[in-house]
């Protein structure tokens, strides 16, 4: 009985653990990108379904945007993910602070 008590309170633990998980923010909160809408579609994807893993350096997913017709990097500095698009974010950004590019821009 001891044992099923126990495995109860770590299970109920371990779920709000993960519950009260914060996703990291870059330390530019506030100041966003606009990126082509496949740019960011493919941000927003590779957000929901990353899994959660320690501060590494590691890209996730490199292709041509067939809007932006430059290569799309996705990858992980630190604990931050970010992108890289040569039209949309030359220099790398947070994926926290990408938004899409209003329509028909």
């Amino acid at each position: 009985m001891k044992q099923a008590h126990l495995a109860l309170a770590l299970c109920l633990a371990s779920l709000i653990g993960c519950h009260n998980y914060k996703h990291p923010k870059s330390d530019a909160a506030g100041s966003t990108v606009a990126v082509c809408q496949k740019c960011y579609d493919q941000i927003a994807k590779i957000r929901r379904n990353r899994p959660r893993t320690g501060p590494t350096t590691q890209v996730i997913y490199k292709e041509m945007c067939p809007d932006c017709k430059t290569e799309l990097s996705i990858y992980t500095e630190g604990d931050v993910l970010k992108a890289r698009c040569e039209k949309c974010a030359p220099q790398g950004v947070a994926c926290d602070l990408c938004v899409p590019k209003p329509a028909g821009k």
